[in-house]
Formats: C-alpha cells, structure tokens, sequence
C-alpha cells in the first residue's frame, strides 16, 4: 500500500492554532495580518509598493499571499532591474522569511505535537517510509523537521536530508553559523519523500548583490543550495573566495503555465508527483484549498487521479464544503472528510 499525503497552509495553522496572532503560522488569506501585527521590517514596504502601483486594488492582492506573490512575481520577471516590481518582489521574499521565521521555527514538533502523531499515523499504515510521499505547497520546514523528530526516536529508515526532497541536481547543503542543523543526513535510506511543488525558503540560489537582477533571481539555471538548518533564516549571506555572496530563496508563487519560469530543477518534482498520485491507494488531502489561481496544481491533481482507479480519497477541513470539491476535482463518486487533523489522528489510533 502507498499514501500521498497533500498538505497546505491549514497544517501549519493547525501546529500553532493557539498561539498569539502575530506569532500564528499564516494562512493565505491572513498573512499579511499577521505580518502587521508582528511588525516585520519589510511590511510598510511591501504595502506601499502595492498601493504605488495599483491604488485600491492592492487591498484586493493583500487579501491573499499567493496572489499577492504572483502578481509581483509576475511583474517582475519582465521589469528592468531596479523597477518598483523588482525591489518589491524582493521585499516580499523577505518579508516571506521574517514572518515563517517569527511564526515556525519555535515551534515543538516533538512526539506530543500534532503534527508528529499525523504522520506517524501514516507512517504505521504502511510497510516503508517510502511508500509514504508528502506533496506540498508550503514554504515552511515543519513536515522536514516533525520527520527529523520520527527519525531521532526510533525510525531512523524514515527520513533523511537533505535526499527526502528527491533534487537529483542541486549543488550543496552548506550548514549555517548558531543554527540547528538536520542530524539525519548521509542515511543509507531513502525515507519519506517531500515533493515541495512551489519551492522551499530553504532552497537558496547565490547572487553577488542584494538586490540581483531579475535575469539573475529568475534564472532557470541558477544553482541551487540546499541549506542545512532546521530554521528559515532572515536572510544569508555567504563568504565565498573572499567575497560575500547574497542568498535567495527559490519559489514559484501559484502560476499558469508556470513550468517555463520554475527552477529546471523542479520540473522533475511535477513529474514525481504526477507518478505517485496515479499509482497510491490513498490520499489524504490535509489544509489545502487548491485556490483557482493555481490552474497547473489543479491539473495535477485532477489528470493524474483520475487515472488512478483504485484511489480513496480522504479530506481534513473544517469547512466541509471546500473539502467537497476534491470530489469532482479527485474523480472519485464520494471522499471521507474530517472536520480536523486531531479528529484524524484519534480515529487512526482506533
């Protein structure tokens, strides 16, 4: 038996539900509330940037990150270097950082966490770590760090770093100064596999300036460095030949027709994924609107299970009228939805 686990934004909610509101992993819809009350140094600019370049409408943008980051994303791909879109597309990244920084990576993921026992639950379904697949589309190191904790108490088979992100072609995974790094490196194991679709803040590629030029940051080719450190950092730079180097995180915000702008790396991760889904008995679909924007991630789910006919689908949101679009979309006459992660976890356990 295998399992694909799909897994959004609502899971990282749910790790820090009960927290203090700047301090809550964001949601879509909420993260620029968040990024106001923590009072991140990026955030006037990112709001100012918007409201210089479409007036009214960037309440509409701050309404969502991903469409926020798309339309910049977008934008800036085309615009000379040193343009509004530019500068503002590169304040979002930071200010991106600071707040998964703030809101992540504090938090306990040990074996009483929520996020632990979820996917340990699914780990004990199965007979490998690599019959287990996580698709995600979150930037954040929660699922990388919850299975480092698995793996340090007694499945050591269950990951390893920096492998579980199945990058055949990316150059290193240097550590970082005062940081915690991942202890569960150079396993003769493949582990559990993490697919990240839209990229990772850990997933960094080197510039010569702070503020690089748009043909530089969106570059196809630039190499990619893995960075071994169990928390998101601000920002890095790097000592290299003397000279310092500036490092950017590498994502590709929810985008039609997106494989031509995506790093050359990640075409192959689309490929992964589409693989595992047509061939997994089950899928558990956890914290994920797949939001209308993202028209690449809805054909992937929908082409690729409906070519899978022995699939059952199970959907974990509390609002159980967005879980029920995963029928039609999923190809499949009925799902199973729970209204919580810790409704799941409890029934697994029965």
């Amino acid at each position: 038996m295998s399992t694909v686990l799909i897994l959004g934004a609502g899971v990282s909610r749910a790790a820090g539900s009960s927290r203090a509101r700047s301090k809550r992993p964001p949601l879509d819809a909420d993260f620029f509330e968040i990024a106001r009350a923590g009072k991140h140094g990026n955030y006037e600019d990112v709001v100012e940037c918007l409201e210089q370049l479409v007036g009214d409408y960037s309440k509409s943008l701050m309404g969502s990150l991903e469409t926020s980051a798309t339309y910049l994303y977008l934008k800036a791909i085309d615009s000379p270097s040193g343009s509004k879109y530019h500068i503002g597309f590169l304040n979002l990244l930071r200010l991106m950082a600071s707040v998964l920084a703030e809101t992540t990576n504090d938090l306990k993921l040990g074996r009483r966490s929520l996020i632990y026992r979820f996917i340990l639950s699914e780990l004990n379904r199965l007979e490998l770590p690599t019959d287990l697949t996580v698709i995600t589309f979150n930037y954040d190191l929660l699922i990388e760090n919850a299975l480092e904790e698995i793996a340090l108490n007694g499945r050591p088979n269950a990951f390893t770093f920096p492998n579980c992100y199945r990058l055949s072609d990316f150059v290193s995974s240097p550590g970082t100064t005062g940081q915690p790094s991942f202890e569960a490196t150079d396993n003769p194991y493949d582990g559990v596999g993490i697919l990240k679709l839209h990229g990772s803040m850990n997933w960094q590629s080197r510039h010569t300036s702070a503020t690089p030029r748009p043909s530089a940051l969106f570059h196809p080719n630039r190499e990619l460095h893995i960075i071994n450190s169990r928390h998101i950092s601000r920002s890095l730079t790097w000592r290299r030949n003397r000279r310092t180097v500036y490092m950017k995180p590498i994502i590709v915000p929810p985008t039609s027709g997106k494989r031509g702008m995506m790093h050359s790396s990640m075409g192959s991760l689309w490929s992964q994924a589409a693989s595992k889904l047509q061939t997994a008995d089950r899928i558990v679909i956890a914290g994920y609107s797949c939001p209308p924007l993202d028209l690449e991630a809805r054909i992937l789910l929908s082409e690729n299970l409906r070519m899978n006919s022995d699939k059952k689908v199970y959907v974990i949101d509390p609002n159980a009228q967005s879980a029920a679009k995963f029928v039609e979309l999923c190809g499949v006459t009925h799902s199973t939805i729970y209204s919580s992660i810790p409704d799941w976890v409890s029934d697994a356990a029965i």
